[in-house]
This record gives C-alpha cells, structure tokens and sequence, in this order.
C-alpha cells in the first residue's frame, strides 16, 4: 500500500473517532500512556530535529522496544549489536554498542519519517501501519491490525507469531499503535465518549442501545424508509448498507456516503437540523434519477426470465469469455455461469454495475465476490423484483440468483448448471445449496439501487 488514499484516510479517521477500550483494559492503557508521558523530553530530542510529534517517537517505543531504552526502535533487538530481526544489520554506519538515540534516529530516517509532513491522525496511523508491514490487510478475519487497534473493540484475535508465520487464533497481549495515540490526544476511548459515538463496522460487531436507535431512525423518519432490517441493537451489514442508502438519498456528497452513522445523519433523520440546500439540490436530483429505477428492475426481470424461455440454448462454464454477449443482447447461443448470468441480465437491462461503480468491463472482475462489495446488502422482507441473493460460504460467495418476485418465499431465476436458467423457489435454492459441495447455506440478499 504505497499512498495515503482519501478512502484509507476516512477509514482511519473513523475507526479512532469509533475506537473503544473495554474497562478491564483501560488501567492498562492508561499506564502506559504515563510511562511515555514521562519520557517525553528524550523522544522529543530526537523528534524535533526531524519534525516528528514526540508522542508519535514514543507510541513506536512503546510497540517496537517496550519503552526499553536498551533496544533498537526499529525492532527491540539490542543495542549491543546491529539489530538481526527484519529489518536486519541496522544502523548500517557506525559501531556498536549504540546509544538509544543514534538507533531511534536511524529507524526513524530508514523509514521516511523525517520526510513525512502529514501528522493528522490518518497521517500518523498510516505510518505506524506502514512500519509494521500490511501483512494483516490479508487477514481481514482478524478485524484490523493488531499493531494499531490491540485492546480496542477493533480487533479480536489473529496475529503474526513470526515473521511470516500467522495465527488465527492467538490474540495479540500488546497495546496498540492507535490506542495509545487516542489515549494520548486525550480521545473518547479513554473518556467514555462525551458525545455519541460513531457507528460503523467493526468485528465484532459495535452493539448498544445507540445502535437501535440508529435502526429506528432508518426506519421511520421524514425521508422516507432505509431497510435496516428489524431494529436488534447490532449494527451488521443490513444496518450499515441502510446507512449508505440513506445519505444517498438525502443528498450528502460522494465522497461521504459510506456506511457510518454519526451525529450530522442523526441529526437530519430525527429532525433536529433540517437539510442544507445543497444537500436538498442533490436529493432532488438523486430523487428523479431514482423514478427510473422501477423501469430497470421490470427489465432485469425481463432477461432473467428471457434465459428460462431461452434454457436450450444456454450453456454453463466457469471458464472462458462469460460475458462474450455484453454488447450484443440476447445473443445465443451463450455459455456463462451463475454471476456472468446475472451481469448480463443487468448490463442488457442498462442497470446499473453490480459488480463495480465503473462501466461493465468483460475482463474485469464479475463474479459473487465482486458483487457482495458492490451492491447493498438488504432484508429478506425488503427485497424487490431485479434484486439479486448470494449463498455462501465461502466468505466470497458461492452462487448468485436473480429475483423476479418478491414475497414470503421469493421467486428466482438461478443459473447453476449445464441444464440452463430455471425458475426456482428461494427456499428449495436454499436446500440445493445447502447439500452442494460448498455448503453454501446461508443467503444475503443484495440490491445495487
């Protein structure tokens, strides 16, 4: 991960204005964040020269050397030698033994801290991250990093035991990078938050009474209903995907319409601050975009049931050009498989994308996976007509049906063999999964509008 995007910054900035430290870990984190309080004058010695904030020198003491001034800051190997852990022969000029501050300005150096200028929260944390190593972006299982969110209700176990050696179920023992620097600034996780909190995903999933009222206001507000799903205090997908939708729908920019709620969201949905008029200017707009979408979903329903009328001359392939027909719709005969089905009933249908906001792209990625990242995860009792259901595991998904009528039991059109699109019954869909090979037994319905 080479630079600090605006999507990597948000997340950042997020997850330290949500970051919680439950009360068994709070005495903890506070005596550590006097332990380098009291050395502030030897960090800044070394920090200011080099434009770095002390306590930044002292949150990588604290990860890298456990505030021992006998180890390296690069890794907490001796001062007595060159260090011999990743990274191995540092300091590479002069000889051992070394002092505290000649190791602490090399680590500091070697990995582009003087030259770093940007010391906002996002700032700070993508450099803690970056000298640590994005090895954990490959284990999402584990929540995030340890390095940064140990002891926060941001993580809960998985960690590098070695270098390169990882385990899912070990749970890191060590304070984290961003935990420290909240404790620090003086941020809410050490101050039992003074205002509300802002709710987003996190594993696990962030719970409370908050979180219900969020449900309630999603569901019943002046705008219209979000579809979070029956109001249960966890704030999961359907929860957070509501979100989405509703700050697209009441007009917030672009770039903000994620999935975290927090006071401006509320504030609009319960009433207490009307919307601002650029805000009004892009619902109207969004709003009249939106009429068509009615129209698009009876013409995505069209093409799913086109391919059962069509079912002869349909073939099944993971493999080769899936979305051959893009251009040229209706083309048969056609040989696709389940997600390349339903990306051409939606392409045909000029819907939009469900497997990326860019353009359709056959040589892209368009398959289960892509589509549970893209679209918007809903109930069971919202789904409509042109809206599609994934079952999984795996975590990527397994097979993907289009809906064509919605209900208690809703009607599919499903496309997972060499028999052709069949109409088929949500709940018997669900049973053949549930005996495939992959066990694919749960369902999450989707819905990109």
């Amino acid at each position: 991960m080479a630079t600090l995007t605006t999507k990597l910054r948000n997340e950042y900035q997020a997850l330290f204005d949500s970051c919680t430290v439950g009360a068994r870990r709070q005495d903890a984190v506070a005596e550590l964040a006097r332990r380098i309080k009291r050395s502030k004058a030897r960090y800044a010695a070394v920090a200011d020269p080099l434009g770095i904030p002390w306590y930044v020198v002292g949150v990588i003491h604290a990860l890298e050397g456990g505030l021992s001034f006998t180890t390296h800051l690069h890794n907490g190997d001796p001062l007595t030698a060159r260090t011999t852990r990743v990274p191995k022969g540092r300091p590479a000029d002069g000889k051992p033994p070394f002092t505290w501050e000649e190791s602490a300005r090399d680590a500091l150096t070697s990995e582009g801290f003087g030259s770093w200028h940007d010391w906002s929260v996002p700032g700070i944390l993508y450099k803690l991250e970056a000298y640590n190593g994005w090895g954990y972006r490959h284990h999402p299982e584990c929540g995030y990093t340890p390095y940064l969110w140990s002891f926060s209700n941001h993580y809960t176990r998985g960690k590098y035991v070695g270098d390169g050696v990882w385990s899912a179920t070990t749970a890191s023992e060590q304070i984290g990078g961003a935990v420290l620097l909240c404790a620090l600034l003086g941020g809410a996780s050490m101050n039992g938050h003074p205002g509300p909190r802002l709710l987003q995903l996190a594993n696990p999933d962030m719970q409370g009474p908050d979180v219900v009222t969020a449900q309630n206001l999603l569901l019943h507000n002046d705008y219209g209903t979000f579809d979070p799903g029956k109001p249960d205090g966890d704030y999961g997908h359907n929860t957070a995907d509501a979100v989405r939708r509703a700050k697209w729908e009441l007009g917030f920019p672009q770039a903000q319409v994620d999935q975290a709620f927090g006071p401006k969201l509320r504030a609009y949905l319960d009433g207490s601050q009307p919307l601002p008029a650029d805000y009004q200017a892009r619902r109207r707009s969004r709003l009249s975009e939106g009429q068509s979408e009615q129209a698009l979903r009876a013409a995505i329903v069209r093409w799913a049931l086109w391919g059962v009328e069509n079912t002869g001359s349909i073939g099944y392939s993971e493999n080769g050009p899936r979305l051959a027909a893009l251009k040229t719709p209706g083309s048969l005969p056609l040989t696709t498989d389940c997600s390349g089905f339903a990306t051409l009933c939606y392409a045909w249908a000029g819907a939009p994308n469900p497997n990326s906001s860019g353009a359709y792209d056959p040589t892209g990625t368009n398959y289960t996976g892509s589509m549970l990242a893209r679209c918007r995860r809903v109930p069971r009792g919202a789904v409509k007509p042109g809206d599609l259901v994934v079952w999984w595991p795996p975590p990527t998904g397994h097979h993907v049906a289009v809906v064509v009528e919605a209900g208690d039991d809703p009607l599919l059109v499903s496309h997972g063999s060499a028999d052709g699109p069949l109409k088929i019954r949500f709940s018997t869909e669900t049973d053949c999964q549930a005996r495939s090979k992959a066990r694919a037994k749960n369902a999450t319905f989707l819905t990109v509008f």
